[in-house]
Formats: structure tokens, sequence, C-alpha cells
């Protein structure tokens, strides 16, 4: 499928960090959220009209408002079969 923006991927499907394109600290911010290259997260909440992004990473929950979570690249996986 490719990589896409956090922003448009689905909901409660599993998900692979491609990239995270932060800068002025976000990389360094998104790396102490647990937010790098090669996790797997998932959207468990779908905002409508511009909300937050819910997501999971190592069972936590973290909220993400869009224009930061527009920094990260995800690639969708094809099954939930393990977490990394």
């Amino acid at each position: 499928m490719g990589s896409i923006e956090l922003t448009r991927a689905p909901c409660n499907q599993p998900l692979e960090v491609m990239a995270v394109n932060g800068d002025y600290g976000w990389d360094k911010k998104f790396e102490s959220m647990g937010i790098r290259k090669g996790k797997h997260i998932r959207i468990i909440a779908c905002q409508p009209f511009g909300g937050p992004v819910v997501v999971e990473i190592n069972g936590s929950k973290i909220s993400l408002g869009r224009g930061i979570a527009s920094k990260i690249e995800v690639e969708v996986l094809a099954s939930s079969s393990g977490e990394s």
C-alpha cells in the first residue's frame, strides 16, 4: 500500500511507523512517547471534523493533534500477529 500520514490511516488497523518527520525537537518528543520507525501502533479513536488522533502504542494511549500526527508516516499491516 505504501506510506501514508497517520491522519489518513484507517481506525483499528495495525500500523507500522515508517518515518517520523519531526523538527525542532519533535523527533526526541516522539521517541520519548515510543513512536519511532519500525514500531507497531493502532489508531483507537477516529474523531470526525479534525479532532485529535488517539493511538495505542506499547499498551499506552496517546492523543495527538492532527498537525503533529501528520508528521508520522505509517504503513497499514495485513494482520495484527504481534507488536514490537
